[in-house]
């Protein structure tokens, strides 16, 4: 059994490399006969980080090759299917599912967070296309919502959870981590990790964030920043990290998927922009607040019954207190994340399923 995958991979994201990892090793797991092709930006780096075959994503030989001969191509997780980061992103990612479907190949959207969906052609092409997929699996029911919004109604939709869920760090990643950990943060305080990019639309919020992570330091936490996409969310951070009166630390080098988990997994809170920094904090019990840029992170946010950071620094402030106060949040966190968990199994269930059918037929 052969399978494709198609996504953001091989660019040096955390949370989409933890996609990949998690998609993979659950499937993996499940059938161990199953192997993988991924379509990459970077195939070697993949290939050295994961372990798997890949190929070059925009080279079209190579990639209706390896569709071919493919029993099943995965499209996702993440949010594939959005036009705000720019207009060339969901037509490619569309045109992978275009392809497999023209040689007869089934398709599944692999928990995907669907939206936001402006441009015309971008509805245009979900409507063409997604329509004749064979199943959907999405992360979030405003995703669902944004699918009927724009006319798909033909293929099975199952809301199930982020693969990332599923992502298990070794032993050897904890204590990796944890030695890292004492390296940056060395003081007796807890650790209170910020995940941040740049966004132009929220422009303002640095001054009032470096005044939140003041008022903690000052209560004895330590404050950490880390890139979660590396090096791009290197620059928002050092801005942030100026901006404060009270020192703070920055991991300045590239964290594997795992690492983040098991580096998150020794905070007690993490304030982030990056989904991924949240939905690796749900998974290893950590606490967790959310600046929101994109609909998706408070989609997530509300599953946990929370709400984004807004308003001025003392207004956040004052959030971030009331949630450090909240003796039952943890407890919440966690039942939440392990019926997320056996969400995020069931989706990697799903796609083996769809693919032993059509072996059958």
């Amino acid at each position: 059994m052969k399978i494709a995958l198609s996504g953001y991979y091989g660019f040096d994201n955390a949370g989409d490399e933890a996609l990949l990892s998690a998609i993979t090793s659950t499937i993996k797991k499940l059938e161990p006969a199953a192997s993988f092709v991924v379509l990459s930006g970077y195939p070697g780096k993949t290939a050295r980080l994961h372990g798997l075959r890949a190929v070059n994503r925009i080279n079209p030989w190579s990639v209706s090759r390896e569709l071919r001969s493919s029993d099943l191509l995965i499209s996702g997780g993440g949010s594939l299917f959005q036009d705000v980061t720019g207009p060339r992103s969901l037509p490619y990612y569309i045109s992978i599912v275009a392809l497999a479907l023209l040689l007869k190949k089934p398709v599944i959207f692999y928990a995907q967070g669907v939206g936001p969906i402006n441009r015309r052609f971008s509805k245009f092409l979900m409507r063409r296309i997604a329509n004749r997929v064979d199943m959907i699996t999405l992360r979030d029911e405003d995703s669902v919502r944004v699918l009927q919004q724009i006319g798909v109604t033909h293929p099975p939709v199952r809301v199930t959870a982020d693969p990332v869920f599923s992502l298990e760090p070794k032993d050897n990643d904890y204590e990796a981590m944890g030695q890292l950990l004492r390296k940056y943060c060395p003081g007796p305080g807890q650790v209170v990790g910020v995940s941040v990019r740049q966004w132009t639309a929220l422009e303002g919020y640095q001054r009032k964030l470096a005044q939140v992570l003041d008022g903690l330091v000052r209560e004895g936490y330590q404050v950490l920043f880390i890139p979660m996409d590396y090096p791009a969310d290197l620059e928002e951070s050092r801005r942030i990290v100026a901006l404060m009166e009270e020192p703070a630390a920055l991991i300045d080098s590239y964290l594997t998927s795992h690492q983040h988990v098991a580096l998150i997994s020794n905070f007690q809170l993490m304030i982030g922009m990056r989904l991924h920094a949240l939905i690796f904090s749900a998974s290893q019990e950590v606490l967790f607040m959310g600046i929101s840029y994109d609909p998706k992170i408070d989609s997530f946010l509300r599953q946990f019954g929370e709400k984004p950071l807004t308003g001025d620094a003392g207004e956040m402030a004052a959030q971030v207190r009331s949630l450090l106060a909240d003796t039952g949040m943890q407890d919440k966190i966690r039942r939440k994340a392990r019926e997320l968990r056996t969400r995020a199994e069931e989706t990697a269930h799903l796609a083996l399923a769809l693919c032993r059918s059509r072996e059958l037929n």
